[in-house]
């Protein structure tokens, strides 16, 4: 059968087509929003921390006793911490904790430029052995000198001015320029810092690794408490994700009055915590699509079915005219095909279109792969085929005889 035929009957049967093709475009659009954003959420597991996630402690505590001189308690809390022989190094953590996130979204700026979006950082204020808690390198440059940190109650007092970043914030913010020397802005206020240190990339703040800038960190020597009741820590121990080691910090934690001890994790835990919601989110996505699929089969089955059934004069008029039982299945298949390449044509724009949306204004992590959306495409039109393959058979079964006798 011509395909200019073919199109006439699509237009007189247009009520049918529109809902076969509109399907079919609605399943493309949901299953392939859903295979970008699972596709790009699995993917992220595969990224490697590069840090001892099994070796660095969160600590968690909060004051609630006002009377509690903050300063005091935490150079107590250091020295005790330091004084355990399963502790290796301690640091107060002033807003990022490795893997999970206390305060905010940090950024960095190589301009003061207020029109220039700066870049997703996990900013670690920190106080002596705070760089040795986290385990970082230092490739280039130096680590900070004992005069640099500042310890304080008031984000008013001095600020340091020198700051350690990774080696892939360096490279986005200065390209193939050196680093070392360089001016990076810091806070809200984009406050001055000079970088006197790059070191090997670390996944470290959920801030960053949320907004898809894994190794985006920075380290400044400065720590202003007092500033709520939020007193954390960053330990690095020596012995292996032990659950003693944890009882033993809690333990000494617990003997301080006027604050209680949130939480004491490993940050493999943190991290596990960080997948677990994604992975969740993305086998959710993956259910969605699985649906969608369901729903579409379902559903053209049951248009096609319609669409023969008031045809059915139209197919034995064919079968009278000579046509074999194949053509006229391979007339409704073609016409099937027609539809759902147009269907698929409308469900990947919208898809794309509905990707970037999420992207841009939800945060949600998608990214639109080619290969990815070629295999959707194709899964869609096979399904398609399938599910008007039984209805077409049977209707490619009617006989002349029957055109007679409706006549």
């Amino acid at each position: 059968m011509a395909i200019k035929h073919i199109l006439k009957l699509l237009l007189k049967h247009k009520s049918t087509s529109l809902l076969i093709t509109l399907q079919i475009a609605i399943a493309v659009t949901i299953v392939g929003n859903t295979s970008f954003i699972s596709y790009r959420t699995l993917q992220n597991w595969l990224i490697p921390s590069n840090i001892a996630e099994e070796q660095i402690i969160n600590v968690y505590t909060r004051v609630f006793d006002k009377k509690v001189d903050q300063g005091a308690l935490i150079e107590r809390d250091l020295q005790n911490l330091r004084a355990l022989p399963e502790v290796e190094y301690a640091s107060y953590a002033a807003n990022e904790l490795v893997l999970a996130t206390v305060n905010g979204r940090n950024f960095a700026h190589d301009t003061l430029d207020k029109d220039k979006q700066g870049e997703h950082v996990a900013l670690f204020s920190q106080t002596q052995q705070g760089v040795e808690a986290l385990g970082i390198t230092v490739t280039q440059g130096r680590n900070f000198y004992e005069t640099e940190y500042i310890f304080s109650d008031s984000e008013q007092a001095k600020r340091a001015s020198v700051v350690i970043i990774s080696r892939a914030l360096a490279n986005t913010l200065f390209g193939e320029q050196s680093a070392l020397g360089q001016t990076v802005y810091l806070h809200n206020a984009r406050l001055p810092y000079r970088v006197i240190g790059i070191y090997a990339d670390m996944m470290l703040g959920e801030s960053a690794v949320y907004n898809n800038s894994w190794y985006h960190s920075a380290v400044i020597p400065e720590a202003h408490y007092a500033q709520n009741s939020q007193v954390n820590y960053i330990l690095k121990v020596r012995t292996h994700n032990s659950e003693k080691t944890l009882e033993s910090i809690e333990s000494l934690l617990f003997n301080e009055e006027g604050r209680i001890v949130k939480q004491v994790e490993y940050a493999a835990r943190a991290k596990k915590r960080l997948w677990d919601g994604r992975s969740t989110f993305a086998f959710i996505m993956m259910g969605i699509s699985g649906i969608a699929i369901l729903v579409t089969g379902v559903g053209i089955v049951a248009l096609v079915s319609f669409s023969i059934s008031v045809r059915t004069k139209e197919i034995g008029v064919l079968r009278a005219l000579g046509a074999s039982q194949a053509r006229v299945m391979r007339a409704l298949l073609v016409e099937n095909s027609i539809l759902a390449f147009a269907g698929i044509a409308i469900g990947l724009f919208a898809a794309m279109w509905l990707n970037q949306y999420f992207v841009t204004n939800l945060r949600i992590q998608g990214l639109i792969v080619p290969w990815l959306a070629a295999i959707v495409a194709f899964a869609v039109w096979l399904l398609s085929a399938c599910a008007v393959y039984i209805p077409a058979r049977k209707a490619a079964r009617i006989a002349p005889a029957q055109v007679t006798k409706t006549s």
